[in-house]
């Protein structure tokens, strides 16, 4: 998926009959693109047939109700707490350009259909000049998400199932989770290892040469 920037749409987007019938307030929707500008995660705003990006300053602090143990991919999250200092929106006067946005319906049930519509904007210093739907509108069945959806929570209840399990409970805790945390370690091990041999590769060998080399 990689990264992308937010849009959020506080007017009325142009909508097909399919999309109407749906009776949802795309207002609250939140929108994305990896067309407006370099993807960082920044949100922009359309208000009004203007644009807007919402300038955020924050820094991290170490937070208080850590509590150690609560895995490792969350460590750094859980050990800090990011802490907003301002918020501003700025008016993109600036900008000029074409970019296409969009968001996902998902369908309620097996026989309906998950909707990815997309809109076309057109930005000329900051206004809004065009905004179109783009047609046909993308669309998947919902029936193989729904099915695995389902497959995935039943999973997650036969592993609670078996936590109660004092046997199972300990393989999983000192077992299954022991090797996957060497595993992790031996990756990033790995990886720096790869990392340095491509460095003396393509730089290292090269400066040694350089500084041995008689001028």
């Amino acid at each position: 998926m990689g990264m992308f920037n937010y849009i959020k749409v506080e007017q009325d987007l142009p909508l097909n009959d399919e999309l109407k019938a749906l009776n949802i307030d795309f207002k609250k929707e939140e929108f994305q693109t990896k067309e407006l500008e370099e993807s960082v995660m920044a949100t922009y705003i359309i208000r009004d047939y203007r644009l807007f990006e919402l300038k955020i300053t924050s820094h991290w602090e170490d937070n208080p109700d850590y509590v150690v143990g609560n895995g490792r991919f969350r460590e750094f999250f859980d050990k800090n707490k990011l802490v907003e200092d301002s918020r501003e929106e700025v008016f993109r006067d600036d900008f000029t350009g074409v970019f296409t946005f969009g968001c996902y319906i998902l369908g309620k049930d097996i026989n309906d259909d998950d909707l990815f519509p997309d809109w076309k904007c057109v930005v000329i210093k900051g206004l809004v000049e065009e905004m179109s739907l783009i047609t046909p509108v993308d669309r998947n069945s919902s029936k193989a998400r729904i099915e695995a959806d389902e497959t995935f929570k039943k999973q997650l209840e036969d592993h609670d199932r078996k936590m109660r399990c004092p046997v199972y409970s300990f393989y999983f805790k000192y077992y299954v989770k022991t090797m996957n945390f060497i595993e992790w370690k031996l990756s990033i091990g790995i990886v720096k290892v790869i990392n340095f041999l491509n460095w003396l590769q393509w730089k290292g060998i090269r400066k040694v040469i350089r500084i041995l080399t008689p001028r």
